[in-house]
């Protein structure tokens, strides 16, 4: 495709060139939604698994497959890779892209430990291309609604903000933690990011506790506490200790409060500063609010997941930030914070202490 510079801007003179890094169900999924968006060409797809990147060339219509996403790096007309791995690939993955000159839409938790992700930042800064973290809570109507009244201001100032993702028991190499696996970088990496986002900062200082789980080396329950810049502290839980799914979100302050909950579309709120919400209240919003329109004739057959607008919401910021060279939503350099706070929780519960955070 045609992308030139005039007068500070990019140009765009037809769709971006998608390449997939690791074509399983996510992947699949993930490649779906960026379809539907109609803003993107789907060029080529890796994975180690010549069946699974055929798979993914089938059903969301790559043009080619390949078995190595080296060669389809150096080979394939390309302007961007999405890298929807294991999460211990998605660093190497990702790198690899990013120094072969490609836009990175990397799922998250976007590497194991925070200096790898640093190390991926900086390869993108080096190389000129954009980098962006897949946490899709950010895109959930009733939480893009609860941080826009957060920043107005409409319970105050923040005090306290606290929340959980919880999953039932994790197997495959989800349950192996050389590959990442287990529920911090799995799910609780979601609500960290969520936490950090509506904080507005990342964290100073964490202190945890975790529960290992029996004949694993992976967490089976993780609770840590944060210290934010002005006082404000907040509480996160993950485990894989439930019988099935749950996450919430709580923001308290000075004027009031605000509820969200995973796979709802309400916001609670009670408020002192806005009249009609003085009274504890339940918004109600449509599944499609703050999210970027799904074409008439666009059907998600590969994941038929209600999650597919979150998805596109994600690709169409991420190719706004390309077409305009702004920064995307989310950031290499959220993508770090939250892996900090990573490393700190494992700290704390191998040391007993609280692990202070360098800003980043």
């Amino acid at each position: 495709m045609g992308i030139s510079p005039r007068k500070g801007m990019i140009t765009i003179t037809d769709v971006l060139r998608f390449g997939l890094i690791g074509s399983g169900s996510q992947g699949r999924y993930l490649s779906e939604a960026l379809a539907m968006t109609r803003r993107a060409q789907l060029v080529a797809c890796a994975d180690i698994n010549a069946d699974t990147a055929r798979l993914a060339q089938m059903q969301c219509g790559y043009e080619r497959a390949y078995n190595d996403y080296q060669e389809m790096l150096s080979v394939a007309p390309l302007d961007a890779v999405i890298v929807a791995t294991t999460h211990d690939q998605l660093h190497p993955c990702a790198m690899a892209a990013a120094k072969a000159g490609k836009h990175v839409f990397v799922e998250k938790p976007m590497a194991l430990n925070a200096a790898d992700g640093m190390e991926l930042v900086n390869a993108a800064r080096d190389s000129g291309v954009k980098l962006m973290v897949g946490y899709t809570l950010r895109f959930m109507p009733d939480r893009i609604l609860m941080k826009k009244m957060l920043d107005e201001g409409a319970i105050g100032d923040l005090a306290h903000i606290g929340g959980g993702q919880l999953i039932g028991n994790m197997g495959g190499w989800l349950g192996e933690r050389a590959r990442g696996g287990g529920p911090l970088l799995y799910i609780g990496s979601h609500i960290i990011d969520h936490v950090l986002w509506l904080a507005g900062s990342g964290a100073q200082r964490v202190y945890a506790e975790v529960d290992w789980k029996e004949d694993s080396d992976v967490e089976a329950g993780v609770q840590m506490t944060l210290r934010f810049p002005g006082g404000v502290t907040g509480q996160v839980c993950t485990s894989q200790k439930l019988g099935g799914r749950y996450g919430w979100v709580d923001a308290m302050g000075t004027a009031g409060r605000m509820r969200a909950e995973w796979e709802r579309h309400d916001l609670m709120i009670q408020s002192s500063r806005i009249e009609q919400y003085s009274n504890l209240t339940t918004i109600r919003l449509e599944p499609q609010a703050y999210l970027p329109p799904v074409p008439p004739d666009a059907q998600a057959r590969v994941s038929g997941s209600a999650y597919i607008r979150m998805w596109m919401a994600e690709f169409w910021q991420f190719i706004d930030a390309i077409e305009t060279n702004t920064e995307p939503p989310v950031t290499g350099a959220d993508g770090v914070r939250t892996l900090q706070v990573i490393d700190a929780v494992f700290e704390s519960a191998k040391t007993g202490a609280a692990v202070d955070i360098e800003p980043y």
